[in-house]
């Protein structure tokens, strides 16, 4: 066995070789422009963790679909089709295991929207990649798929000081757009949540940055500071254990608000900017023991947050709901982001702009 190589131990060859096949170049984000593309040892490493199939019926399952939807979440075709960028550090081996549970269980895909005081247009292209990755992996063969939107409102008020009353206009507005949205692009198959923020909540924010020890504690400020527009220490550190939270542990209760629920015992791939790939970083540093470490997460091509104003220009979703088509704004990242929106509504018909506008203005 030892003179097996890596990654086709517990797999076999063929479907080893599959799998490298499929992650061979994909970038790996890290810090600043840091980009490192997986090699074949990289991935090789990472599949000889894999468990092999309980028994006979399972592996050939997985033989048959895991490359499939693998290329359908990550593959070359579908990083240029879905607007995707590639993976945060640490995200090869969470992304393999998700793929491969998700053979024989439900499949979501999520998005997270934090507080704005003034969405942009550019939010509602938020979704697209996850849409656009929902279709591809029906067309590989997955039958239970689902797009989750979570609209982290409230609790991104109190940790970044914003004006709740002006965050839940702005939140009710996006949603009434986005549920407009996706009713035409997944009908039947997404959920729109908003969270819920009690006190002990709260609380639990307080305790899980307390459990960092003063070298994790200046990891995370060296890695987020200035993101997420945090201003202060503490500030910054609530905004990641609140990732933790949402992402890791499931712990921020959520109400459905549009759409239909998620499936139960589902695996999750979330979807995000590449502002991301920080928080996915730093959340490993929470991680001890028990306690889950940071899950699936495929990178998108949005630079700015898309549901912050981008700094230099932008154009605010209100404003276009109340005008005309908007011009392009200054901003490269913004206009690279409302391209995408309108490749996705303007050319197959035009009519969904008009039944968007009307349906969020009532």
């Amino acid at each position: 066995m030892h003179n097996v190589p890596v990654g086709e131990q517990s797999l076999g060859k063929k479907q080893a070789n599959l799998l490298t096949a499929i992650m061979r170049g994909v970038p790996v984000l890290g810090r600043g422009k840091d980009v490192h593309t997986l090699t074949d040892g990289d991935v090789r490493g990472a599949l000889d963790t894999l468990p092999a199939g309980t028994d006979v019926l399972e592996t050939c399952e997985l033989n048959r679909l895991r490359p499939r939807l693998l290329d359908a979440v990550i593959g070359a075709r579908t990083r240029q089709a879905c607007y995707l960028r590639g993976l945060p550090s640490h995200g090869l081996e969470p992304l393999l295991r998700t793929v491969g549970e998700a053979v024989r269980a439900p499949l979501v895909l999520r998005v997270v929207y934090g507080a704005s005081t003034e969405v942009p247009l550019r939010a509602l292209s938020y979704v697209l990649p996850a849409v656009r990755m929902a279709a591809r992996l029906t067309a590989a063969g997955h039958r239970a798929l689902h797009l989750q939107v979570v609209l982290a409102a409230s609790l991104g008020c109190p940790i970044n000081g914003l004006t709740a009353s002006a965050v839940a206009e702005e939140t009710g507005l996006l949603a009434r757009c986005l549920d407009g949205l996706l009713s035409l692009l997944v009908p039947g198959r997404y959920g729109i949540y908003g969270t819920r923020t009690p006190a002990d909540l709260l609380a639990a924010l307080d305790d899980l940055v307390r459990t960092l020890t003063p070298q994790k504690r200046a990891q995370v400020l060296e890695r987020l500071g200035g993101k997420g527009g945090a201003t202060a220490e503490e500030q910054t550190l609530l905004y990641a254990a609140a990732h933790v939270l949402v992402h890791d542990r499931a712990a921020v209760p959520l109400e459905l608000e549009r759409g239909t629920p998620v499936p139960s015992d589902a695996r999750v791939i979330d979807v995000g900017g590449l502002q991301e790939r920080h928080f996915h970083d730093v959340r490993r540093l929470f991680a001890s023991g028990a306690a889950q470490g940071p899950g699936a997460l495929v990178l998108t091509r949005h630079a700015v947050p898309p549901y912050t104003m981008a700094r230099g220009g932008d154009v605010g979703l209100r404003e276009f709901l109340e005008g005309g088509l908007p011009g392009d704004p200054p901003v490269e990242a913004a206009r690279r982001d409302l391209e995408l929106l309108w490749d996705e509504l303007l050319p197959g018909d035009l009519r969904r702009v008009a039944d968007v506008r009307q349906d969020a203005l009532r």
